[in-house]
């Protein structure tokens, strides 16, 4: 073998890695989907990207993005829970106890859901007003599933006001907005301290939110997350003022509604309850907070 070729083989494996990597980092590709790449390459011949494309573990596009960012995937920044999520602050709290027990609660119920449906490892956080602490309980309760050593994303679907970055601390980079129009790769980010958690932000690009919720693209990009995920949680806009947190309940059905104590008026929960249905939502649970006493802020599960 030549110089020349060698040379040529050794930049095939660079590329490769850095593609391996991309898909890792920003596709949320798992040891086991790497698993079935090796094998269904052994089966056939192909190479590894063809592989890759033919499983549907990620797109053209994502392989394009992968060439071109090199090793910049290295320069990601790093996401770390604020001390606001209590599940890793105090964890021994009656709130991160609560939030225990309704992993607890939801899992079951999950587990009760047909085996033939889509997205049953899918739900969308939902509440019928804004302050009632949607996004602080879909944090926690991505956190409290990461704990249980199953790989778990969380994605801020809130695109009009997002709030994920700042629970993790990180800056607004590419993320979910940018998955949908493709105008950049979607950075999934590591948790410090939480190994089996990623987050994927609502990204910087928000324009025209509802639809790009709404549209296909938003649909396969789940499917392809559910996928390689155990657990995917969606913190998504307030019903009563945008119509966004439709939109994904009609992709991915499962919804957890999130209500404040002495906040949420009965008419507003019902309105939202009612809009929800007509979206095909189905509801796996709800969750009634209490904001006047932190102390014992236990979500109670219903």
């Amino acid at each position: 073998m030549t110089t020349e070729s060698n040379a040529q083989q050794t930049d095939n494996k660079d590329e490769l890695s850095r593609i391996a990597a991309y898909l890792i980092r920003t596709c949320g590709l798992t040891e086991a989907d790497f698993l079935k790449v090796i094998d269904a390459q052994r089966r056939s011949g192909a190479g590894f990207v063809d592989t890759v494309l033919a499983l549907k573990l990620a797109t053209p596009a994502d392989i394009d993005a992968a060439r071109s960012v090199s090793y910049a995937i290295k320069a990601l920044p790093e996401a770390r829970a604020s001390a606001e999520l209590t599940s890793v602050s105090d964890p021994f709290s009656p709130h991160a106890e609560g939030i225990r027990s309704l992993r607890t609660a939801l899992l079951l119920q999950l587990e009760r859901l047909p085996r033939d449906e889509g997205f049953i490892n899918v739900v969308a956080v939902c509440s019928a007003q804004k302050g009632e602490g949607r996004s602080r309980l879909a944090a926690e309760l991505a956190i409290s599933l990461a704990q249980l050593d199953a790989p778990t994303l969380l994605i801020d679907a809130d695109l009009r006001t997002p709030r994920q970055h700042r629970l993790f601390d990180v800056p607004e980079a590419s993320g979910l907005a940018e998955a949908l129009t493709q105008s950049g790769p979607a950075q999934v980010l590591n948790v410090d301290g939480l190994p089996n958690l990623s987050l994927l932000t609502a990204g910087q690009d928000r324009r025209k939110p509802l639809e790009r919720v709404s549209q296909a693209e938003f649909r396969q990009l789940m499917q392809g997350y559910a996928r390689r995920f155990r657990h995917v949680i969606i913190d998504t806009p307030a019903i009563a003022p945008y119509p966004d947190a439709l939109a994904v309940t009609a992709a991915v059905r499962n919804v957890l509604l999130v209500m404040r104590r002495h906040h949420c008026r009965l008419a507003a929960a019902q309105a939202a309850l009612a809009r929800l249905q007509a979206a095909n939502g189905r509801i796996v649970g709800s969750v009634l907070q209490d904001f006047q006493a932190p102390r014992s802020r236990r979500p109670r599960w219903r």
